[in-house]
């Protein structure tokens, strides 16, 4: 696989205990379907779900348009992370992977703070917990 930044060879790194692909060369990785919730600080939900549902796939950043590295000749298509966080990812949804450029998981990493943060603050009322309760469930997507 090369990276569709710079078309580097992408290498093996692991990451809490998960091995991605990434650059050596702009520091993006791509992320298989699952991997971002694993690779991300922990937290309540799912950062995947939350971050492609309902989103209208219609955002630009400085980087542009690229190819899914797993799916050659597939456009990916630019989501916003979770939303109203101004962090821009790209996703394939033909394999359901994303990629993250250089310092988006840092970024990601803060948001998940602030999520955690705010989340201490506020009770969970008994309907948020029971959906919580049923996301959590082995179920496909």
């Amino acid at each position: 696989m090369n990276c569709p930044r710079d078309g580097e060879a992408l290498a093996a790194r692991t990451i809490n205990d998960v091995t991605v692909e990434h650059c050596t060369s702009c520091g993006g990785m791509y992320l298989e379907r699952g991997e971002l919730n694993r690779v991300a600080d922990p937290t309540s939900g799912d950062l995947e779900f939350s971050t492609i549902d309902l989103d209208t796939f219609q955002h630009d950043d400085e980087y542009g348009r690229i190819e899914c590295p797993r799916d050659p000749g597939t456009s990916m298509k630019k989501v916003e992370f979770v939303t109203a966080t101004n962090i821009i990812l790209d996703y394939c949804e033909t394999c359901g992977g994303f990629w993250v450029d250089g310092r988006e998981l840092a970024r990601i990493n803060e948001e998940v703070k602030d999520f955690n943060e705010a989340a201490k603050e506020i009770p969970d009322p008994p309907m948020l917990r029971f959906a919580q309760f049923i996301w959590s469930l082995p179920f496909p997507r």
